[in-house]
């Protein structure tokens, strides 16, 4: 079958055939969620009778025809029986989902090869046990769906946690979910949709069998590579306190103690600092693995290191702690997107 042509526009360009134009007439339309929450009201619900609904179907014609053909009425009255238990079954299916509240959970960063983990809370205002409710990504690398049961305590909350795979580095968003239930009997399915803007980082792997850090020295380092420490006894040298004396430095113990105010005159001791830098690892390396070896570096320094960063174009000055650490991941994981302005 030939494809009809392209009609030239007169105002110079070109207008999509038919069956371009029939293609794009029903687009897909986003459900995102209205202050934080998205609630599956009945025009966002739709219901179709699955194989064994339509087996059920069939069961019923035949039931009906026999009935018919022979004039017999227990099996006028079993085919009603049926029909009426089937149109009860596709009302329970629908009202499984009718009014459900869905909000966004916490989302957890992920490295790379493992899982990310989206978190879903659903709500029930009604009172009624909502069964057998589960949820899917459209993407088709998602695992499979899971499943929620709520009570029927007004305002009971379940969660959903939608696990998608992390193959490589950087941001990964929450495709769109649906949200589906074949309760009860298997016989009719009903879903709906929810799209949520979230999104989450996912670090580069961590290099096995990496080799230790590099070398780490002291804030007192001098060109050649002479360290600077504190005597034992410095931090323990008092005096009065003076106006503009930084916190850290007040000898609190001894302050409560002596009920004067005393200041710390020894040199404070400085953890040990060690930059992670990119131009230091070998030439044949490729992108992925300098930075799955920059990454198990940061993972396996302790707070008791100050760790820094060098990438190009991004200079992240020696720290500690978990927000510090991951601002270092966010980095590696985002790169080159992010760059030092």
């Amino acid at each position: 079958m030939r494809r009809a042509p392209a009609v030239p526009d007169p105002r110079g360009s070109i207008r999509p055939t038919t069956s371009a134009r029939t293609s794009s007439r029903w687009p897909r339309r986003p459900r995102p969620p209205v202050n934080g929450v998205i609630r599956l009201d009945r025009r966002h619900l739709y219901i179709l009778p699955t194989r064994s609904g339509l087996g059920f179907v069939v069961l019923l014609l035949a039931m009906l025809t026999t009935s018919l053909n022979y004039n017999i009425s227990l099996g006028f009255a079993l085919t009603f029986l049926l029909v009426g238990i089937g149109m009860s079954c596709m009302w329970m299916a629908y009202r499984n989902l009718l009014d459900l509240e869905l909000s966004a959970g916490p989302v957890a960063p992920a490295f790379a090869g493992d899982a990310a983990v989206f978190v879903l809370y659903a709500r029930q205002h009604d009172g009624l046990a909502r069964i057998g409710i589960e949820a899917r990504c459209a993407s088709s690398d998602a695992v499979d769906a899971v499943s929620l049961t709520l009570g029927g305590t007004q305002g009971n909350e379940g969660t959903l946690s939608i696990r998608l795979p992390a193959q490589q580095r950087g941001r990964l968003a929450l495709p769109r979910v649906t949200l589906f239930s074949r309760f009860p009997f298997g016989m009719f399915h009903v879903w709906s949709y929810a799209d949520f803007p979230l999104a989450t980082i996912v670090y580069p792997a961590p290099e096995r069998h990496a080799p230790p850090l590099p070398q780490m020295s002291g804030p007192g380092d001098d060109d050649e590579g002479a360290v600077t420490t504190a005597a034992e006894d410095g931090i323990d040298q008092l005096r009065k306190y003076r106006p503009g004396d930084p916190l850290h430095r007040i000898a609190w113990k001894h302050s409560a103690r002596t009920g004067r105010w005393m200041s710390r005159t020894g040199q404070m001791p400085q953890p040990l600092a060690c930059w992670i830098d990119w131009h230091t690892l070998p030439v044949s390396m490729d992108t992925e693995a300098r930075l799955s070896r920059l990454c198990a570096w940061l993972v396996s320094a302790g707070d008791s290191v100050d760790i820094g960063l060098r990438l190009p174009g991004v200079e992240i000055p020696p720290g500690h702690g978990a927000a510090h650490r991951r601002s270092c991941l966010e980095a590696l994981a985002l790169w080159p997107e992010r760059r030092a302005s």
